[in-house]
């Protein structure tokens, strides 16, 4: 891993760009470039000299991600600059997409301490990196976790979108649709697997409405339900659901066992803190039959893990999702309703 160790916040675009270019370029590579092997030995990983990160939790921390499990071990990965960000589809450096690229090796250890964040692992080669990632993205149970959330440094806050929520404007809702396109695909061939039948369908931070108009576009006999905090947002998306509303989803009028299917993509980091997103999702988890689904992902890390969604009685079906064309994993969650 490469660290930053300023002392210091660094400005996002000035700054942390250019240093995130020097990562990428240094860390970045096609796997069609990286040679097939037929195994690897984890004991020759587990006998290397491990390699230490240490790094301030105010530079980026959001992107460092732990795989669980691989083989039962743990491993730790960093997003690189997104191909969304190079192709000049999205304005953040990050997206939501892991690539092979990012994988970095099995967990040894890892500390919080004093806003220093340290981890030591046990690193993969590049050939490595392919083989273990091409076995993970086959398998939709793996649990992608991001432990460490951006916070403010001078506050120690973590960042939020507005009270009001998000203003609309064009460029904002190209950015938007470009950093879930993926998403989008997965939802729809994910759900024609699971012949899919729920009829209502909700959405309490549905922004533009694009999502769930996409979504009826595979799914006409559906009833789509679109809420969101901006007045500005439920404006434009009034025209692309059926029913739409200008609320806080903590106060949502929907009665108890009232949704088919719920999409959950806006309880991550840079939305809503993490208090909120529990306070949140305490409410909207009751209005989800039994026997219905709460799918939840987003463009920025999920804030409740999933061990927490377990306790709420919801079962677990997928954590993750994969997109060909980007050959990447990403969180996605899909939960039965018990």
């Amino acid at each position: 891993m490469h660290s930053y160790k300023n002392k210091r916040p660094l400005d996002y675009y000035n700054e942390l760009e250019k240093k995130e270019i020097e990562i990428y370029n240094n860390i970045y590579f096609n796997s069609k470039d990286i040679k097939d092997i037929d195994e690897i030995n984890l004991n020759d990983i587990f006998n290397r000299k491990t390699i230490k990160f240490e790094d301030f939790n105010y530079n980026l921390p959001q992107n460092i991600f732990l795989l669980k499990f691989y083989k039962g071990k743990i491993i730790v990965g960093r997003k690189i600059r997104s191909i969304l960000r190079i192709e000049n589809k999205i304005n953040a450096i990050n997206c939501s997409m892991i690539t092979a690229s990012m994988l970095f090796g099995f967990l040894k250890k890892r500390s919080l301490k004093n806003k220093k964040i340290t981890i030591e692992y046990y690193p993969f080669n590049n050939e490595e990196k392919k083989f273990i990632f091409n076995e993970i993205k086959e398998n939709r149970k793996i649990d992608i976790y991001y432990p460490y959330k951006y916070r403010d440094f001078y506050t120690g806050k973590e960042e939020v979108s507005p009270e009001e929520g998000w203003s609309f404007n064009p460029e904002k809702k190209e950015y938007l649709g470009y950093g879930e396109v993926h998403f989008r695909k997965f939802t729809e061939v994910f759900l024609k697997k699971m012949n899919n039948n729920y009829k209502i369908v909700y959405d309490p931070a549905c922004s533009t409405g694009e999502f769930l108009s996409d979504y009826k576009k595979s799914f006409p006999m559906s009833h789509t339900i679109g809420h969101d905090l901006s007045r500005e947002m439920i404006e434009y998306a009034k025209n692309y659901v059926d029913e739409s509303l200008c609320c806080n989803a903590i106060n949502s009028p929907l009665k108890n066992n009232s949704v088919d299917l719920m999409f959950l993509r806006f309880l991550n980091s840079e939305v809503v803190s993490t208090k909120d997103a529990y306070k949140i999702f305490k409410v909207l988890v009751t209005k989800v039959k039994k026997n219905g689904l709460i799918i939840c992902f987003g463009h920025t890390p999920v804030l409740i893990r999933k061990e927490m969604f377990q306790k709420y009685g919801l079962v677990p079906i997928i954590c993750n999702g994969y997109d060909e064309e980007r050959d990447a994993i990403f969180q996605f969650y899909v939960f039965e309703v018990k």
